[in-house]
């Protein structure tokens, strides 16, 4: 008999529990069939210490699959409610069965272990491609191995911690309508002269911190001195202004992704190598320009940097936001 991998002790503390399930030693031994291909597989290849939190990870999907509770029912419901499909990334086949084990539930499982957002500082987050070829074959081995013990493996009656998969507080988060002008709508003075100035256009334009003073200055009429002229940008470039409902918001350092026809700065190749940060580094551009940016269509070039890239940032942004951005979704 294989020897078991996972300590009880760690296999509660996952489920954030005390107790002892008649089930969990079931679970422990199906992880030492589970074990094997984890260490085989050039995903985790860090330490014995990833590939046993991986391990976890794809027993506890079992496990909550096979009782319909705990944290992968919460995920699935709560990204249905928004989605109106079960699982990003992946196309679901007529062959898909929510309440059962499906190879594309495990590849996301496995997404997640792989894509972490910026805990500790902005350019900590990790990218993985959900199609990559280690990720869906390993998703496959395991869906088989599972596959096998579908029928033996036993309802655990108390639900896993509903945080293992991600914390529902990211898909709770309300997407809220675009900030939209109509004939009713209280504009500041600043708002107003933005859009006197650019004939309507909600997006102004800057390439410079002296091009962007002189806007101030000229058309915003504000006071002509260095307090009053945001000096924290004074060493920042390529500003975007965004004047809408709520009030003017300006960004720096990404005009060069916005498709526009007044915009001098768009660079559609810089577009396609840089623009993701906007999606996964929180606080390089405020999210109500980049909503605005995907929902008006003037965001076409941005992708993930692997092949499909731009495929699946283009139909997931919005969870990709939530993902990486968290409190910055949404967020002012």
């Amino acid at each position: 008999m294989k020897p078991v991998p996972i300590l009880m002790k760690q296999w509660l503390g996952a489920n954030e529990r005390t107790r002892v399930l008649p089930g969990d030693q079931w679970y422990l031994k199906f992880a030492a069939s589970i074990f094997p291909l984890v260490q085989q597989s050039p995903l985790f290849k860090e330490n014995d210490y990833v590939q046993k939190d991986a391990t976890v990870s794809l027993c506890m999907y079992f496990q909550d699959v096979i009782a319909q509770t705990g944290g992968w029912k919460t995920f699935t419901e709560s990204y249905y409610a928004l989605y109106n499909t079960y699982l990003p990334f992946y196309r679901l086949s007529d062959s898909y069965i929510p309440d059962e084990i499906n190879p594309e539930d495990i590849a996301f499982v496995l997404w997640t272990l792989k894509s972490h957002f910026a805990l500790y500082g902005p350019d900590e987050y990790t990218l993985q491609d959900p199609y990559d070829k280690d990720l869906l074959d390993l998703a496959q081995e395991v869906y088989k191995l599972m596959d096998e013990e579908f029928e033996e493996a036993p309802i655990n009656e108390e639900p896993s911690s509903f945080l293992w998969v991600m914390g529902p507080d990211l898909l709770d988060m309300p997407s809220t309508p675009l900030p939209e002008i109509t004939p009713e709508t209280k504009l500041s003075k600043d708002v107003e002269h933005c859009l006197e100035y650019s004939g309507g256009k909600s997006l102004l334009y800057f390439a410079t911190y002296k091009e962007l003073c002189k806007f101030f200055v000229e058309v915003l009429k504000w006071e002509d001195t260095p307090s009053a002229l945001l000096p924290d940008l004074q060493y920042k470039k390529e500003f975007v202004i965004y004047a809408n409902a709520k009030g003017m918001l300006i960004a720096h350092n990404v005009a060069a992704y916005f498709c526009e026809g007044h915009n001098p700065m768009y660079n559609a190749e810089r577009a396609a190598a840089e623009g993701y940060k906007l999606f996964c580094r929180p606080g390089t551009c405020p999210f109500d320009l980049i909503k605005y940016g995907m929902l008006k269509g003037i965001l076409p070039d941005v992708q993930l940097p692997f092949t499909n890239g731009k495929e699946v940032l283009q139909k997931n942004w919005d969870f990709i936001a939530r993902y990486y951005l968290c409190e910055y979704y949404e967020g002012e």
